[in-house]
């Protein structure tokens, strides 16, 4: 039997996008069972994953809830927005930076935005203990998150299969069988110095997009045959890039800065990965089968299909800032996020049905105009 994997990876509320595409894949598949065998998730896709391998039994019902989930999404489901707590993380922030060194370090401020609402909307909506015990009867047969430890700087992967396998680690990253929880998926999603860090076990760990610069990898070794990739990226032109890199410009604020910073982390890795794989496999295929077996006992080709928005889903967000709480748009003001200044940064908070809406419209749209060549890919 064919492993087919899926591959989410993060980007916020970016991961909107996602959900249309996931519903497309279902309706063009047709498929009401065993869509994909092995489901991965990194950063906002950790949430998306664990959602889809929590409702396994049947992806119409599973693409069908999530979409239902995000299509009426606010900031205050994945945000506390109160006046209280505000003040509260502002109030440390400023006696941090004033009082320095004779601050209590335990006591200091280490995030933004409180996301305890996010945590309680996962918990409402995920059976942690029926979601193992699902994978351990083989529906799906292997499900992994990525994150990123702030103390050793690596990628952990925690990972619960059918099967046991083989651990794997490498320089940068590592992997681990775990019982998936709550605490898995609310760290794999936490956008450093946004989101406040997750504790697992005595170490705390951030969104696995940080440093997870191979997101294909996991689905690889829990044994995917060939992979489906979501990415957030639209597709860029050299001379788009050249001619928005030399255009005048003012002094960038923090906001500016913090959107290419963000899109360093979230989309850079899956584009280079699925760059490597594609270079791998033709590789592979090009060896006689005989001599690859000789040699290689282990390596194996794995086919790789991305999907990718039509659109920039940073400029998306132009119109978006009066949507938002007034508080939240106050804090994001704060960091430079106005006008047309700031706008990848805003889409990675964005968290808003006149947000989500339009890009769970696109990923649906594009996936499907897909149709045919994802048929093919699935019938290899």
């Amino acid at each position: 039997m064919t492993r087919l994997g899926i591959a989410l990876t993060g980007g916020g509320a970016r991961a909107a996008y996602q959900v249309g595409a996931l519903r497309a894949l279902y309706e063009i598949m047709q498929e009401d069972k065993d869509l994909f065998h092995v489901i991965t998730g990194n950063s906002a896709g950790a949430i998306n994953a664990v959602y889809l391998a929590a409702h396994a039994h049947s992806w119409d019902v599973a693409t069908g809830q999530l979409w239902d989930l995000w299509k009426d999404i606010h900031p205050q489901n994945v945000f506390d927005l109160g006046a209280l707590t505000i003040g509260k993380l502002g109030g440390k922030w400023l006696s941090g930076t004033v009082l320095g060194g004779l601050k209590s370090k335990g006591n200091m401020a280490n995030h933004l935005l409180d996301t305890s609402p996010l945590r309680q909307l996962i918990e409402k909506e995920i059976d942690f203990k029926s979601l193992n015990a699902a994978i351990k009867s083989g529906k799906p047969q292997a499900f992994a998150v990525s994150t990123t430890n702030l103390y050793s700087g690596s990628s952990v992967v925690f990972h619960n299969n059918q099967n046991p396998i083989e651990e794997w680690a490498r320089s940068d990253r590592f992997s681990t069988e775990a019982e998936i929880t709550s605490d898995h998926i609310m760290a794999s999603s936490a956008i450093p110095l946004f989101f406040p860090p997750v504790q697992i076990g005595d170490s705390w760990f951030a969104d696995g997009c940080v440093r997870q610069t191979t997101p294909l990898s996991p689905a690889i070794h829990l044994g995917a045959d060939k992979i489906i990739a979501i990415g957030i990226r639209a597709p860029h032109t050299q001379e788009a890039m050249r001619e928005k890199a030399f255009a005048k410009n003012r002094n960038p604020a923090i906001g500016q800065i913090a959107g290419v910073l963000m899109n360093a982390v979230f989309l850079d890795a899956l584009e280079s990965d699925v760059e490597r794989l594609s270079r791998i496999n033709h590789t592979i295929y090009n060896i006689d089968k005989q001599k690859r077996e000789e040699l290689y006992k282990n390596l194996r080709p794995v086919p790789i299909l991305m999907l990718r928005p039509s659109q920039d889903l940073g400029m998306m967000t132009a119109q978006l800032s009066k949507e938002l709480p007034t508080i939240l748009r106050y804090l994001l003001k704060g960091i430079g996020v106005s006008g047309d200044e700031g706008l990848d940064l805003l889409s990675y908070l964005a968290f808003d049905k006149s947000y989500s809406r339009p890009l769970m419209a696109l990923g649906h749209s594009d996936t499907l105009a897909r149709s045919e060549e994802i048929k093919k890919f699935i019938e290899l």
